[in-house]
């Protein structure tokens, strides 16, 4: 009879461990299939925890744990002082977005607004750096301000 229990539990506990295994291995492959609708992502500062952007756009594919395709993407970038205030909108029709490390890219169209309207970029294949501040422009990039530059274009 002890044996027979002893034997019951190890083939319990090993059923039990097999499905957790599977559930886990599962989990760790799953990816949706269908787009993510009205889709909202934002990301926050390492050492602040303040919001520095947030993305969103029509429709986002999961490409893999690290990759998302977002379509009609707006990307808005927060100052430290201020994550309330977009200080810079980004739009692009089609852009891949690697949320972990903060970096976005397309090879189509961007546009590029300051939160004051002073000026707008506009260009194509284009890639964003969260962490260095910075945007990349390397095909037709045009700058437009629509304030006064003072004395700098002498």
């Amino acid at each position: 009879m002890h044996f027979r229990l002893s034997s019951l539990i190890l083939s319990g506990c090993a059923l039990w461990a097999a499905a957790v295994v599977t559930t886990w291995a599962q989990e760790d492959k799953m990816t949706p299939d269908a787009p993510i609708k009205n889709f909202r992502l934002p990301g926050f500062d390492e050492e602040s925890g303040d919001r520095s952007w947030l993305l969103s756009g029509d429709e986002a594919r999961i490409k893999s744990k690290e990759e998302i395709e977002v379509s009609a993407m707006v990307l808005k970038t927060y100052a430290a002082d201020d994550p309330v205030t977009a200080q810079t909108v980004i739009q692009s029709p089609l852009a891949i977005i690697y949320p972990s490390e903060g970096i976005a890219w397309g090879t189509g169209l961007i546009t590029i607004h300051d939160r004051h309207d002073a000026y707008s970029i506009i260009g194509e294949d284009w890639a964003w750096h969260n962490k260095e501040h910075k945007i990349t422009i390397n095909k037709d990039a045009r700058v437009t301000f629509r304030e006064s530059l003072g004395s700098i274009i002498e």
